[in-house]
């Protein structure tokens, strides 16, 4: 079953985080709608944290389930917090849409969707300021 614009538009919102706190270098985001995130999710949160790492500068991701956060440590010589939040809707966007996509042509196998996903992350990656 295909979904519906609305459907996506519903699940992006859903799925984007609010700033919980946001010092130069620390930025704390939050998953509000949830309190915890869900117990389904707890084995796919090393995908979270492994394509944060992705943007060069972030040091750090800590991720509390319990709680529904996800704290990342930057060096802000290289990044602003503004720079991880485009970032993290650039995952969620391009999630979604391989998520469409994967449905349609039905692919089903993790580690296919998993190497789909670094690809066009990496395709999507800031260019490094030359120094």
């Amino acid at each position: 079953m295909t979904k519906s614009v609305f459907q996506i538009a519903i699940l992006k919102k859903f799925l984007k985080p609010s700033v919980g706190c946001d010092l130069p270098g620390r930025l704390r985001l939050c998953f509000h709608r949830q309190r915890a995130l869900l117990e389904q999710a707890l084995p796919y949160l090393h995908y979270v944290q492994e394509v944060l790492m992705m943007l060069d500068g972030v040091k750090k991701i800590e991720i509390n389930p319990r709680i529904g956060t996800v704290l990342v440590l930057y060096d802000t010589e290289r990044l602003s917090s503004k720079d991880i939040l485009h970032w993290v809707d650039v995952i969620i966007d391009t999630g979604v849409r391989l998520a469409k996509e994967a449905e349609q042509l039905g692919i089903t196998d993790e580690r296919s969707l998993e190497a789909m996903m670094r690809k066009r992350l990496s395709h999507q990656l800031p260019q490094k300021k030359k120094g």
